[in-house]
C-alpha cells in the first residue's frame, strides 16, 4: 500500500512539472521574462516554505556544499524556464531528459560508480535520439538555437543535481530543497546584475501576482509530495515514472499551445525514452 501511495505522489509531481511551463509562458506574455518570473516565484516558494516547511538548522546556509548544490539547481531551473518559454514543449522535454549521456561521466568521476554495458548502450541510444531531433543539414556548422541550448543546459544541470544529491549525502532532503529554491533566487539576481537588467520587469507585476503565487505554492507542495514519494518507492522504480512528465507536457502543449509533435521528434523521443528505461533497469 505504501508503494502505491508513493507512486501516486510521484505521478502528482510529474503532473505538476508537466504543466508548469504554461503559467511561465503566460507570465512571459504579460511582459515578465523567464528570469524575473523565476526570481519572484522562487522567492515566493522560500517565503511559503518558511511557514510550512521550516529549515531546522539555519547553519545550513554556512555550508559550502549547500551553495554549490544551490548554484547547480539555480542554473538548472532558470535554463528550464527559459527553454519552455521560447521552445516547443515536447522538443524541450526530450532534450532535457538526455540524462543517460550526462550521468555516466559524472557518476564515474564523482561517485566512483562502475559503468555497465547497459549504461553505455543507454547513452548511445539517447545520443542518437538527440541527433535525430536536432538534425538539419547545417547541424555541425551552425550553433543550436537558444531554446535547444537552454534545454540541454537544463538537462545537464538536472543530471548533475541528481548526482550531487548522492554525493552530498550529509545534506538532508530539506536542506537540498532549500538549496535549490535559494539557488534559483541567487542565480536570477546574478543574471540580472551581470546583464545589467532591471530587477523589476518592464510591465506591471500586479496583474500577475496571483499567478506567481500559484507557481510558488505548486513548487513547495510538489517538492514535499515528491520527496515523500521517494521515501516509499525505490530509485529504480521511480525513474521511469518521471517520464510521465513528457506525456503530460505533450498533451498540455497540444491543447494549450496548439503544438503538435512531428515525426522526427517522435522518433528521437523513442530512442531517448528507451535509453532512460534501459539505464534504470536493475543490474
Amino acid at each position: 500500500m505504501s508503494s502505491l501511495q508513493g507512486i501516486f505522489c510521484l505521478l502528482f509531481g510529474t503532473l505538476t512539472w508537466g504543466l508548469l511551463w504554461y503559467p511561465y509562458r503566460l507570465l512571459d506574455e504579460n511582459g515578465i521574462s523567464g528570469v524575473h518570473a523565476s526570481l519572484y516565484s522562487f522567492i515566493g516558494a522560500l517565503l511559503l516554505a518558511s511557514f510550512f516547511y521550516q529549515l531546522k538548522n539555519l547553519g545550513s546556509f554556512y555550508k559550502k556544499e549547500f551553495w554549490i548544490y544551490a548554484c547547480i539547481g539555480g542554473i538548472t531551473n532558470i535554463a528550464y524556464v527559459l527553454a519552455v518559454i521560447s521552445g516547443e514543449i515536447i522538443r524541450v522535454m526530450l532534450l532535457f531528459f538526455l540524462s543517460p549521456i550526462w550521468t555516466i561521466p559524472m557518476s564515474f568521476f564523482l561517485l566512483k560508480e562502475k559503468i555497465f554495458k547497459k549504461n553505455i548502450f543507454a547513452a548511445i541510444l539517447a545520443l542518437l535520439g538527440a541527433l535525430i531531433i536536432l538534425w538539419h543539414e547545417d547541424l555541425f556548422r551552425q550553433p543550436l538555437n537558444l531554446s535547444d541550448t537552454y534545454a540541454i543546459i537544463a538537462g545537464i544541470g538536472f543530471a548533475m543535481t541528481n548526482v550531487m544529491a548522492r554525493f552530498y549525502k550529509h545534506l538532508s532532503v530539506q536542506e537540498k530543497s532549500y538549496a535549490i529554491w535559494s539557488g534559483v533566487v541567487l542565480m536570477a539576481i546574478t543574471v540580472l546584475f551581470f546583464f545589467q537588467l532591471d530587477f523589476t520587469p518592464s510591465y506591471s507585476l500586479t496583474p500577475s501576482l496571483l499567478l506567481i503565487g500559484l507557481i510558488s505554492l505548486a513548487l513547495v507542495i510538489t517538492t514535499l509530495v515528491v520527496q515523500h514519494g521517494l521515501t516509499l518507492v525505490s530509485a529504480v522504480k521511480a525513474s521511469p515514472i518521471f517520464l510521465f512528465e513528457i506525456i503530460v507536457a505533450g498533451i498540455s502543449a497540444y491543447f494549450l499551445a496548439n503544438e503538435v509533435i512531428n515525426l522526427k521528434d517522435l522518433l528521437g523521443g523513442v530512442f531517448i525514452v528507451t535509453g532512460i528505461l534501459i539505464s534504470t533497469r536493475q543490474d
